[in-house]
């Protein structure tokens, strides 16, 4: 009988071990009157390293400088408790290993019948550090805006229930903007910093500081009428002045502030009193002020008066009298009604047809050179289609007398608040051919080399000659270091240096800014890299022209004559293709014109005209796929994410990735955008008939939300389909939506109203601010997949999933799993408390009838 009752022991004890090791938390079992170690797993024995601890006193090995019991042991508590099944609960830092845990003791019964203390501890380390940063300011190490507001909702609740006052004071920084503008903007984050250090070195141990936004900083004093509050701000007033000098500050620093009391026996909102210390505030700044404009009144008279005659111009004549007193020719476009305004003297040069011209870019094209007009035209594409917002393009065009005249013509587009082209403005120069030498370099000139180009290929049809162009790697940065003198003398060293490597048989011009072109005559393979290392070695070293010292590389793009073209402007559009290749490679390198550079730089360009094709004839080529979303626990289909792809007749599928960003720089999603809307609602409704709380997800772009006709579509749709709003969920990218943008947090609190709800896509993969996601207005977190496809090796994602999750819903937010691919996967995430799930492993995207079919007329037959 002995025996028998002995092997159960040991079989108990080999499974209860076995158990507890595959465990990833660490455990142990004390004798609850010795404090001998009886068991740890082998999880905490690798934590601790820790080997055959059994018979060991736990304080000794598990903690640092101990002589007896730890004082914060739970086993006392344990014992004096009513149920001895009860669990403590309990948070320790252990000084021996420097971590966070969160225990969980609780007395059992051993296998031999007495009764033993088990300890359950998980390392919350990380975790304890990513809630302290979604509360922390990192450049003050106050309370952040979100956590601030909730301390002082909670400090407002206890001063009303222990019956005592409470007073807020909102105070902002004097001249911050002063020193961003003298000192840059490091020294105002110091003096940030600086400020609530003083700050918090000044508080009452009751008191609590946060930062609300930019400069403006809130000090919660508990148990404080309006008067102590006073004399306590003009001391931190005084301490800093009195510290500068010990921090190391140049300038005077002080700050205006407001008051608001909230008595016991009034019930005082939050909102409230920062909207009254806001009003006691302005009311100081203004004051402020108008004492500082007074002291500089008195101080520098005449300086003010010049100050304030200088800004009393008649901005209505302003172009007019701009016109007047430069040689080139200034214009200004309307880029919603394509009307062009153009000067006197332009009009007369060229024969124009007025001043003020409808459709200007094309009246214009008109009058340029037929071989110059595709690159005149492309430039144009680039600015209309949102590819560029800066023109700058050479060409020739024919004046009154019937001369071509050859013109630079520069200019920038500015937009509107939603992003629409607006406003278009820029000047043309008048450049001549008298002269085809670059004064500073000494070499021939673009002008020059065009002529070299075009003479060689007139004279020599078919013989082959090659072109390099090369250009300075990050040469703003020697101009920026330096000066526009400096970097002078670097473009005409660097043209001497360029011209005693080159070969017999290449010559050398200056091209714009910090460009230069190499004409290659009878050109063998092997050419241009044999002339580049050359050119590559030259600069690898550091330069130093009078104690100045530069480092800079140079990039090159080639073309050969007539393999990659056969005239002029396309070699030379080929060879600037190919350098901006090089330069987006990583730069310090040579790339020779190839179809898939081409292909690089146009498609593009077609794309987005073959987009805006299927878009002008209904949409054609486009559809939307499907995906579903699923309960988490019960994989049952709730919803669905609708996906817009596009099947190009010359290119076929091309990638959302590709499309939905050309969409957003031509300014075509909007369009696109309303289409998708539309159409995945009216499917909505089919769905609605089999599932009535089915919900269709919609992705929005920025550009969207920014329209400002977006929520009158919203509301047109919503009547139309007869669709319920609370079966709509639109997604915004996490990147977009921490922006605090105040039109988005508008337009979505105008969304929720009309009982839609948002959804943050893409969460973890952008700013990932745990503050920002408590205060972003949405009701759904997406979280990445990147968090999920090595979950099963990596305890901090798991770790991660559980904390967002708990998190969002300590804040009223559901939580959605993304990128769930297998059943390990699902497994993996399944307990962590999320509502819903969305990956391959449930379905991949497919078309609505098939969508149908699959997972809602079988889930409903």
């Amino acid at each position: 009988m002995a025996e028998n009752q002995h092997a159960t022991i040991q079989i108990q004890s080999f499974v209860f071990n076995y158990l507890m090791d595959r465990m990833h938390a660490n455990l142990f079992v004390t004798d609850i009157n010795t404090d001998e170690i009886i068991f740890m797993n082998r999880t905490m024995q690798n934590c601790f390293g820790l080997e055959n601890p059994e018979g060991k006193i736990c304080w000794q090995v598990l903690q640092k400088g101990m002589t007896e019991r730890c004082p914060f042991c739970p086993i006392p508590r344990l014992l004096e408790a009513d149920n001895q099944e009860s669990c403590v609960v309990w948070d320790e830092f252990n000084s021996l290993m420097g971590r966070n845990y969160e225990n969980y003791d609780s007395l059992i019964p051993w296998m031999d019948g007495r009764l033993v203390h088990l300890q359950h501890s998980v390392d919350v380390t990380e975790i304890r550090q990513l809630s302290r940063e979604a509360k922390i300011d990192d450049l003050t190490n106050l309370l952040n805006r979100r956590a601030g507001k909730d301390l002082l909702e909670s400090s407002l609740v206890r001063a009303r229930e222990n019956g005592v006052p409470l007073t807020v004071c909102l105070f902002d920084l004097n001249e911050l903007k002063l020193v961003n503008d003298r000192y840059g903007h490091k020294e105002g984050d110091r003096c940030l910093a600086y400020v609530s250090a003083v700050t918090r070195e000044n508080l009452r141990a009751e008191d609590a500081a946060f930062r609300l936004s930019g400069d403006e900083f809130v000090i919660i004093c508990y148990n404080a009428r309006q008067p102590e509050t006073e004399a306590h701000m003009r001391l931190i007033l005084k301490r800093l002045k009195e510290k500068r000098k010990e921090y190391g500050i140049p300038y005077e620093l002080s700050f205006c502030y407001g008051l608001a009391e909230a008595l016991p026996e009034k019930r005082a909102r939050v909102a409230d009193l920062l909207s009254r210390a806001d009003e006691k505030m302005y009311q100081q700044k203004r004051l402020y002020h108008i004492r500082k404009t007074e002291k500089r009144l008195i101080l520098r008279p005449e300086e003010m008066q010049k100050a304030v005659e200088s800004f009393n111009y008649d901005k209505e004549h302003l172009y007019d009298a701009l016109i007047e007193s430069v040689d080139d020719y200034l214009y200004v476009g309307n880029m919603k009604t394509g009307v062009f305004r153009y000067p006197p003297a332009m009009v007369w040069e060229f024969a124009l047809p007025g001043e003020i011209v409808p459709n200007g870019a094309a009246v214009w094209s008109g009058k340029i050179h037929p071989h110059d007009r595709l690159a005149f035209l492309e430039a144009n594409q680039e600015i209309s289609s949102g590819q560029t917002e800066t023109h700058n393009v050479e060409y020739r065009a024919k004046n009154r007398y019937g001369q071509w005249i050859w013109l630079r013509s520069r200019g920038h587009l500015l937009r509107d608040k939603t992003g629409n082209p607006n406003l278009f403005a820029g000047m043309i120069t008048n450049l001549g051919r008298k002269n085809n030498l670059d004064p500073a370099t000494g070499l021939y000139n673009k002008f020059g080399f065009e002529e070299e180009v075009r003479k060689n290929i007139q004279d020599y049809p078919g013989a082959p000659l090659g072109i390099m162009l090369l250009g300075l790697d990050d040469f703003k940065h020697i101009n920026d270091l330096y000066d526009r003198l400096f970097g002078d003398q670097v473009i005409r060293l660097t043209s001497q240096k360029l011209l005693s490597l080159l070969p017999d048989n290449a010559s050398i011009f200056r091209m714009d800014g910090d460009e230069f072109a190499v004409l290659i005559k009878d050109i063998d393979e092997g050419c241009f890299q044999r002339i580049y290392r050359q050119i590559q070695k030259a600069f690898l070293r550091q330069q130093d022209i009078n104690g100045k010292k530069y480092f800079c590389t140079a990039s090159a793009g080639c073309v050969v004559y007539p393999r990659d073209a056969a005239n002029y402007p396309e070699l030379l559009k080929f060879a600037n293709y190919s350098l901006e290749y090089s330069k987006l490679q990583g730069k310090n390198r040579c790339s020779v014109f190839t179809r898939e550079i081409l292909s690089h730089k146009e498609r593009p360009l077609e794309l987005t005209e073959l987009l805006r094709e299927s878009i002008e004839k209904g949409f054609r080529e486009f559809s939307l796929y499907y995906q579903p979303q699923v309960d988490a626990l019960t994989g049952r289909v709730v919803g669905a994410e609708a996906l817009c792809r596009w099947q190009c007749q010359k290119y076929g599928n091309v990638s959302p990735m590709e499309f939905i960003a050309l969409l957003e720089k031509s300014n075509q999603i909007i369009t696109a955008g309303k289409w998708i809307f539309f159409t995945a609602v009216k499917q909505c409704v089919e769905w609605c008939k089999l599932v009535p709380d089915f919900i269709i997800s919609i992705n929005l772009s920025y550009f969207q939300v920014l329209d400002p006709g977006f929520l009158q579509f919203v509301d047109r749709v919503l009547e139309e389909t007869g669709l319920s709003a609370a079966n709509i969920a639109l997604e915004l990218t996490e990147t977009h939506l921490v922006k605090e943008d105040e039109i988005i947090r508008r337009v979505f609190l105008n969304l929720k109203e009309r009982g839609l709800s948002i959804a943050m896509d893409d969460f973890g993969t952008g700013y990932s601010s745990l503050g920002l996601l408590k205060s972003t207005p949405v009701d759904l977190v997406k979280i990445d997949r990147t968090f999920i496809k090595d979950i099963q090796e990596s305890v901090f994602d798991s770790t991660f999933i559980r904390f967002i999750v708990d998190l969002c819903h300590d804040v009223g937010k559901q939580v959605c799993m993304e990128g769930v691919e297998t059943e390990a996967e699902y497994k993996a995430v399944r307990q962590s408390g999320l509502e819903f799930i969305q990956g391959y492993y449930f379905g991949r995207p497919s078309p609505a009838e098939e969508f149908t079919l699959r997972y809602l007329q079988k889930a409903n037959a």
